[in-house]
């Protein structure tokens, strides 16, 4: 006979355990642990199982996969070329990012340029609501099918329905959506595995490419435990400063492309535009004052620029501040303590407060040597031309590493009006800059 079996499952972070706990013992949350009622297959059943059929891999037909443009170049290139038949994407980013109006523009592209309908889901947004903003983004809406039902089974349904699939579509939330399938609230671990294995299921049948947003925690993570994560495509995040119009897309998972592409979006009235050059949003080579530089980074297949601002101010605490934006507040505190140990600085003295310009983050660890002389120039109260650019990665031994990327960076600066470089072939260690600017 089949045998129940009960678990207790965290709604914050996933984990299961055999018994109940007032604390989760895994993300510390105080009462997440939910009960969960299973029941194991007889051994009757297993035994009865059709076996699996293996072929030899070399058998397999290898077809090129078809690519559905999204209508907007910046994200055709996060994707790999395009949306891909039976993909499901997950789109997450922080609240007020632009996630729906992102989509509603692709869907509005979609609609224009395709002969098939898309279909937008919003649990969050009423229909005049999504209407309007439409209407302002001068949106063609003939094509494109909407409904604010919050029932998964009731989208799917209807959607399956349909004589003519849609093309794409968007679910606007998985944490508002629920499914009657589980008996858990909506937003919680077990409703949200359900209706994305839902989601999943229908584009795998029906060869259709669904959207899905997710929300958010407050660390910044996509609400949820990872494994839904593995269940999608595609992972897509979008970042920018509240209050600016810059907008940036990565992909953090992409099996149909490269993960290192990224997108630069506007925000305007009329939807998301493209950002033919971004460096324009983060340099500034105006001005030539202390406390800041020029760096180039490599971001996917295109080569940015941005300024470094850093500032230092004496302080009597035992544990200076270290404020870092833009850059890793642990990469910073490392950049630091080389430049006590071999220029001598006493950083130890100072808070130190580091930013990158426009909200682009700078993940690439070519950009020390611009941040490292960002911080010598304002703690020497000392000058760096507008015109000079900072590229290599900087060892813990005080050495600036080479890259392969710097013959392209330097190039292609030299176009924007640079006259001054700092790499590892004039720089070859910290100590080689202070030299160098003492000249």
């Amino acid at each position: 006979m089949a045998k129940n079996q009960t678990s207790y499952v965290c709604s914050n972070c996933g984990a299961s355990f055999a018994s109940w706990y007032g604390k989760c013992p895994e993300c510390g949350e105080w009462e997440a642990l939910k009960r969960f009622t299973t029941q194991d297959d007889p051994k009757e059943s297993r035994s009865n199982a059709v076996p699996a059929h293996f072929a030899p891999l070399a058998a397999a037909q290898v077809s090129h996969t078809e690519r559905i443009p999204s209508g907007i170049t910046e994200v055709d290139r996060v994707l790999g070329g395009g949306f891909s038949r039976s993909e499901v994407v997950m789109l997450s980013g922080e609240p007020g990012v632009g996630k729906s109006t992102l989509l509603l523009s692709i869907v509005g592209a979609l609609a224009k340029n395709s002969k098939q309908t898309v279909a937008y889901c919003s649990a969050e947004e009423e229909e005049s609501q999504i209407a309007l903003r439409a209407k302002r983004m001068g949106l063609k809406t003939d094509t494109i099918l909407f409904s604010d039902e919050s029932n998964i089974h009731s989208l799917l349904q209807a959607l399956s329905s349909q004589k003519n699939k849609p093309a794409l579509v968007v679910f606007d939330s998985l944490q508002t959506l629920y499914s009657q399938s589980s008996e858990s609230l909506p937003g919680s671990v077990a409703q949200a595995k359900e209706i994305l294995m839902s989601i999943v299921e229908f584009s795998k049948k029906y060869g259709v490419v669904s959207i899905v947003i997710g929300h958010i925690t407050k660390d910044g993570e996509i609400a949820g435990p990872k494994f839904l994560e593995h269940m999608v495509d595609c992972v897509l995040f979008l970042e920018g400063e509240k209050g600016g119009g810059l907008r940036i897309l990565r992909s953090l998972k992409n099996r149909y492309g490269s993960v290192e592409e990224v997108g630069f979006l506007e925000m305007v009235n009329s939807g998301m535009k493209e950002v033919g050059n971004p460096s324009k949003f983060f340099l500034d080579m105006n001005t030539s004052v202390v406390g800041k530089t020029a760096v180039g980074i490599r971001e996917g297949e295109r080569i940015v620029f941005a300024s470094v601002e850093a500032l230092v101010v004496a302080t009597s605490m035992a544990f200076p501040k270290r404020v870092a934006k833009g850059i890793d507040a642990k990469r910073l505190e490392l950049l630091l303590a080389i430049l006590k140990k071999y220029l001598k600085l006493p950083v130890d003295k100072y808070d130190v407060y580091v930013s990158v310009s426009g909200g682009l983050q700078l993940f690439d660890p070519i950009a020390d040597l611009g941040i490292m002389a960002a911080i010598y120039s304002t703690m020497t109260n000392t000058v760096f031309s507008s015109h000079a650019l900072f590229v290599g990665e900087v060892g813990l031994l005080g050495q600036v590493r080479s890259s392969r990327n710097i013959t392209r960076i330097t190039k292609e600066a030299q176009r924007l009006g640079f006259t001054q470089f700092y790499t590892d072939r004039n720089t070859p260690t910290v100590l080689a800059l202070q030299k160098r600017h003492e000249k």
